[in-house]
């Protein structure tokens, strides 16, 4: 299973786990005791339609494809640190969304839930790309859900050539190409219990907080000071 593959089948078994969760809260929360004990569970009262279900206002493709074409171009630096430094790219977007899934999806097409858009500078596509690459800013452990609300996509003439998600609720990222970084800190190393700890660090997180601030998007309120120098 290649790195694209397992980044949409992670994605999609957290979906699944949230979706049986939603399901039995909706289900426990329908019934009713009665005096002799027995709960009935109104059919009625567990359905909830598609009408009543809030919309998110995001972005529409129009925009989103516009933008990627108008952006202005950046060039690979040789000195982000692997996988950046060999990945060809002439253009990096940031996103605030809302979602639980990549912004772009299997078939090429953006998701609907997306707030805002911004280009990335040479130096701030430099500046985040050299902190994910580094060993300093994985190593923690990480929550289960993952609700991100940045993305970084990579394009190349217009077309998407990798993405990532991060989420600094859970302290966990997802990245379509491997980051070797993120998987520096192994324990149990060689048994079958072998795993990695990829969470951010406060170094990590120090660093998509201060993109953030200066694109002015959702986590740019996020805690980084006890990052370390």
């Amino acid at each position: 299973m290649n790195v694209r593959t397992k980044f949409s089948t992670k994605i999609k078994n957290k979906k699944i786990n949230r979706f049986i969760i939603f399901g039995s809260v909706i289900l426990f929360s329908s019934c009713e005791k009665h005096t002799d004990n027995t709960k009935i569970c109104s059919k009625e009262d567990s359905v909830q339609f598609v009408s009543d279900i809030p919309k998110i206002q995001g972005l529409s493709r129009t925009e989103l494809m516009d933008y990627v074409k108008s952006s202005p171009t950046i060039e690979t630096n040789q000195s982000s640190g692997i996988p950046f430094s060999t990945l060809d790219y002439d253009k990096i977007i940031a996103y605030d969304f809302k979602g639980d899934e990549e912004l772009i999806n299997e078939q090429g097409n953006f998701i609907p839930i997306i707030e805002k858009q911004q280009f990335l500078s040479q130096e701030q596509a430099d500046k985040i790309l050299t902190a994910l690459a580094k060993k300093s800013s994985y190593g923690e452990a990480s929550a289960a859900c993952f609700n991100p609300h940045l993305g970084l996509v990579f394009f190349k003439d217009n077309k998407k050539v990798n993405q990532i998600s991060i989420c600094l609720d859970c302290n966990g990222s997802i990245s379509e190409i491997d980051i070797p970084a993120r998987r520096h800190r192994v324990f149990n190393k060689g048994t079958d219990d072998e795993y990695s700890f990829t969470g951010f660090t406060p170094q990590g997180k120090a660093a998509v907080a201060e993109l953030c601030r200066a694109i002015n998007f959702y986590y740019k309120s996020a805690d980084s000071t006890k990052a370390k120098k």
